[in-house]
């Protein structure tokens, strides 16, 4: 790794506060500057069919999948090289895999560090359903299927390449057993109530600069309902076609205990309590 072309993956599980945190991430690096959503650019993350053309340059659209798949790692190299000097943040919803080949997707040598970001997977699944327009038990499959795809392949109008999920678990495990790269983890629970604390750690991770006051001016450029009023106004591209609800929905914690059942809760915990354990999530079914 070297500092001119170095990469901070931000990582997280769909609907985990990737997006508030990336965007708290480009307000602290320009001092704490108001953000426009829809200008994040390339930072939106690392599956750009456009960007894959362009650095490669090669149609994506002609190859395989299985293709597509094989040549991430020199896709990654590539925008550590050729996107300008710096540090580059770079949203991930990949599990951490490697190729069939054996190569790391994420490769370590061009990698500043990783920072994974965890919620609670009953508000995931929550969010989720909201998100793609799907119902809760939908959300909850997929958050238990190891073969989960996002922006699975089969459509070639599709604006990311394809993202293996697999299960909720496998993917935090994936990333936080991994020995290539230094990650950081980071509940979204914690980062919400202390916001301050949690930007700290993962500058401090990161090698960011930072100072109290630009810390304060992130947060406060990046307060959930300043983001949410610059969607309402605007849109926003990540917005996700068929969404029952605004891509800024809410940004609260628990919200499941209100709009899961018991009976959905209690499949979430059986799925995925080793890990949730781990994080300190309870174990409480109750619901709506």
């Amino acid at each position: 790794m070297t500092d001119g072309a170095a990469i901070a993956w931000i990582v997280s599980y769909p609907k985990s506060g990737n997006t508030w945190l990336r965007l708290m991430l480009l307000s602290l690096m320009r001092g704490g500057q108001a953000i426009d959503i829809n200008a994040i650019g390339n930072e939106a993350g690392t599956a750009s069919h456009v960007e894959f053309d362009e650095l490669l340059g090669v149609d994506s659209s002609e190859l395989f999948p299985e293709e597509r798949m094989a040549v991430r790692p020199a896709l990654n190299r590539a925008i550590a090289v050729e996107t300008g000097p710096g540090l580059k943040l770079r949203k991930v919803h990949d599990r951490y895999w490697h190729t069939p080949s054996g190569d790391a997707v994420f490769p370590a040598p061009v990698s500043r560090g990783a920072v994974y970001l965890v919620r609670d997977p009953r508000d995931v699944a929550l969010s989720f359903a909201h998100h793609r327009g799907s119902t809760l038990d939908e959300a909850i499959a997929t958050l238990a299927d190891p073969a989960a795809i996002l922006s699975a392949p089969g459509n070639r109008h599709r604006r990311q390449l394809a993202q293996p999920l697999g299960d909720w678990s496998g993917h935090v495990l994936s990333w936080l057993d991994q020995p290539d790269i230094p990650v950081l983890p980071l509940r979204y629970e914690d980062l919400l109530t202390d916001p301050a604390r949690g930007l700290r750690a993962v500058a401090d991770h990161l090698g960011i600069a930072h100072a109290p006051r630009t810390i304060k001016a992130a947060i406060d450029a990046t307060r959930f309902e300043t983001l949410r009023a610059q969607e309402m106004a605007r849109g926003f591209k990540e917005r996700q076609v068929g969404s029952t609800a605004p891509f800024f929905r809410q940004g609260v914690a628990g919200g499941w205990r209100r709009d899961l059942a018991p009976a959905q809760a209690a499949r979430i915990l059986a799925d995925h309590g080793p890990v949730m354990g781990r994080f300190g999530y309870d174990r409480e079914t109750g619901g709506r």
